[in-house]
């Protein structure tokens, strides 16, 4: 069991947690695009979606996928998994295609929920799916062949099923950025959600009297935790929109009385970049979680701060680690670090051979759970990958940092092929994998670059292969839009004779790339 803190349920399943907190009655729970969840609903109507899942042979272990923009529906959906042992898996909405096909044959959902927008994109990657689910649409059912209208979930028997949870079983696979790989899938337990929503709100100094606006999606980590489980945990009320939107993003903070926001990296330099205002102070924000340490430069923080008037918090999150492992809290700010672990995790800097290192030299940062169970149940169907990222018994995190003698992380830049853009992890590998797929590229290496509003774009080079006319820029982006997400898609190309490599493996020197930064290459903004 988890140690709770005052005031907070003795739950370690969501099944469990939803059900206490009907107890809140009308209270909103979640409201999102102008509509309203309230607690009793969320218990009331997440058993009618358990119900029909089971009618429809959804049972312990079995996946339920969503394909959608963010929607009440899918804290119901999710709940209903929860509530008899089901498996969750939101897929990120700007999947086309290659990506989509590979995502839903990974999870191997048995039931998937498309948003009527998304129905065109499902229906081109259909015919690569191993396996047809069940398909439900949010909308116009019309709009999938075959598909019923998602109320069908939401109507009929509103008894609580009888089902055996266990706070270690699995109840979502959410997505994170692979590095050598294809996106990989995280499998995690109740207990993780548990313990994320007892450190966000000691990181926040959370009560059931905030809101918290959050600017994420469904399909993200972030946006589970902030806008749902959070909240759910707390008793206060999650905020979400369709999608984040710089100008409307103040008038909303005042609309809903937020008190607690995370705009993240990016989000930050354009809320900036907008007309300074009256409104801009006379908000109820009274702190910002999640900046995205080491994504942006320092300053902006300070900027945002003076600017906004709301203290800012630094956090280091991954997905595997269940979320905010090192945070500042308002009473305790070290400038450049992304905080401590707060007796959460153990951490350990290690050269590449996982000999430690001393205080303040850098190294792959490494953490390894104090509380069992808050960590990822593994990566699906890979098992390498998981063995690889937990050997030695301690999960390496692919990112170089250093600590101080005080305990204080330092987050420096990521290890392995990862480029940070608009708040999404991008795997070079899969941007590779696509464009080497053309018939004219025979080679190719996508790099980070600085971006003027903060983390990275996108730059690619290109080896062409012998004899092949050389496309125009624009075309490969045009090739690449065809089968990878939109914020996958490479802003910068420069065609190169030869990669440099390395000495030892012959590898492409990807350093020596990133370090030549935009230069002459085509720019694709400006097209």
């Amino acid at each position: 069991m988890i140690e709770v803190m005052d005031n907070t349920p003795a739950a370690e399943t969501l099944r469990d947690l939803v059900v206490l907190r009907a107890s809140y009655g009308d209270k909103p729970l979640l409201i999102c695009r102008e509509r309203t969840l309230s607690y009793a609903n969320a218990d009331r109507l997440s058993n009618i979606v358990a119900n029909n899942l089971l009618a429809r042979g959804i049972g312990h272990g079995d996946v339920v996928a969503t394909f959608m923009y963010n929607a009440l529906e899918q804290a119901l959906l999710w709940y209903g998994c929860a509530k008899i042992g089901a498996i969750y898996a939101a897929l990120n909405v700007s999947l086309v295609k290659n990506d989509l096909a590979y995502s839903l044959n990974d999870t191997g959902a048995k039931l998937l929920v498309v948003d009527e927008e998304l129905a065109q994109a499902y229906a081109a990657a259909a015919p690569d799916l191993d396996a047809v689910p069940q398909v439900f649409v949010q909308g116009a059912a019309a709009a999938v062949a075959g598909a019923a209208p998602v109320d069908e979930l939401l109507s009929g028997d509103d008894r609580l099923p009888d089902a055996d949870v266990a706070g270690t079983d699995p109840v979502a696979i959410v997505y994170t950025g692979g590095s050598t790989s294809m996106p990989k899938g995280v499998l995690v337990s109740h207990l993780y959600y548990i313990a994320a929503a007892i450190r966000y709100a000691e990181i926040a100094e959370a009560t059931s009297d905030d809101v918290h606006y959050a600017n994420s999606h469904f399909f993200h980590i972030g946006g589970q935790q902030f806008a749902v489980t959070g909240p759910l945990y707390i008793g206060m009320t999650g905020i979400m929109d369709k999608w984040f939107s710089a100008s409307a993003y103040w008038n909303n903070v005042h609309k809903y009385g937020a008190t607690i926001i995370d705009p993240l990296g990016t989000m930050m330099s354009v809320l900036l970049m907008r007309p300074e205002s009256e409104d801009d102070r006379t908000h109820k924000v009274r702190v910002g979680v999640g900046i995205a340490s080491g994504q942006v430069r320092h300053e902006l923080r300070d900027e945002f701060e003076t600017r906004f008037g709301a203290p800012m918090l630094e956090v280091y999150s991954m997905t595997e680690m269940g979320v905010l492992m090192c945070s500042e809290r308002l009473h305790d700010r070290r400038k450049g670090s992304c905080g401590r672990t707060h007796g959460w995790a153990e951490v350990m800097i290690v050269d590449s051979d996982d000999n430690p290192l001393p205080a303040g030299t850098q190294g792959q940062i490494l953490f390894r759970p104090k509380v069992p169970n808050t960590y990822m149940i593994r990566y699906i169907n890979k098992p390498d990958e998981t063995l690889a990222a937990w050997r030695n018994l301690w999960y390496h995190s692919g990112d170089l940092g250093y600590m101080d003698d005080d305990g204080y992380v330092y987050f420096v830049g990521r290890e392995a092929h990862w480029i940070r853009r608009r708040g999404e992890n991008v795997s070079a590998f899969e941007i590779e994998k696509t464009l080497t797929a053309h018939p004219a590229v025979a080679d190719c290496a996508a790099v980070g670059v600085p971006s003027e509003i903060g983390e990275e774009d996108i730059k690619v080079y290109v080896e062409l292969a012998d004899d092949a006319e050389p496309p125009a820029p624009a075309k490969l982006v045009d090739w690449c839009k065809e089968r990878i997400a939109f914020f996958k898609v490479p802003r910068y190309i420069e065609f190169v004779d030869a990669f440099p490599r390395t000495m030892t493996k012959n590898e492409i020197a990807r350093h020596e790339l990133r370090d030549r930064g935009i230069g002459d290459a085509w720019d694709g903004r400006f097209q």
